[in-house]
């Protein structure tokens, strides 16, 4: 059987205490605990600056499948008179483009997809909504509508299996629902 020192080219070091500054794969025996230890890959992410909207605002949608490649769309610009906004920003990983605008200006949606193919749907255009749009790449195309109008919902997946889930109308509300294609309909789940 391989030693530690013929795998690694290395022995194992031997501590009174830990190393204040252990390196990724570094490893020891603590003599004072009696216990071999190591150094494990840390997972901790941190924020970075990336460039800017070209439009700031809040409330919209997103989707993306990496942070080089993401889509913005939809929101409203505030304080009053609040101004709902059809605006669609395409990033690559340094900067946002626009891009063809939705159909129907709106906040508070949810959204799924990729930078390439993606859903918008719910939110408000001024009163709940039910509208569903559709991203191919290049433009919107208004598709079946949700089962139940709502904004403040959260969405995930895909453009062809997608989850719209919670919100509120007046109240909040606990129901989802399911995007399949290619049958292009929209199914309630739960309530």
């Amino acid at each position: 059987m391989a030693t530690y020192k013929e795998i690694k080219g290395t022995q194992i070091e031997v501590l009174a205490s830990d190393p204040s500054n252990p390196v990724e794969g570094q490893v020891w025996y603590n003599s004072t605990s009696n216990v071999l230890k190591g150094q494990a890959a840390t997972t901790v992410g941190a924020w970075a600056t990336g460039g800017s909207l070209n439009t700031g605002r809040r409330s919209m949608a997103g989707a993306g499948a990496s942070s080089s490649s993401a889509l913005g769309f939809g929101g409203w610009l505030g304080p009053p008179p609040n101004t709902m906004l059809d605006l669609t920003e395409k990033y690559n990983g340094t900067s946002w483009t626009e891009v063809n605008d939705m159909n129907n200006a709106r906040r508070s949606m949810g959204g799924a997809g990729t930078q390439t193919s993606a859903l918008a749907f719910g939110g408000s255009t001024g009163s709940i909504s039910a509208i569903t749009e559709d991203w191919n790449g290049s433009a919107w195309v208004e598709v079946n509508d949700l089962n139940t109008a709502r904004s403040q919902l959260a969405g995930v997946g895909t453009q062809t299996a997608a989850l719209a889930t919670g919100g509120e109308t007046t109240t909040s509300v606990a129901a989802t629902e399911e995007w399949n294609v290619p049958s292009n309909v929209i199914k309630t789940l739960t309530d």
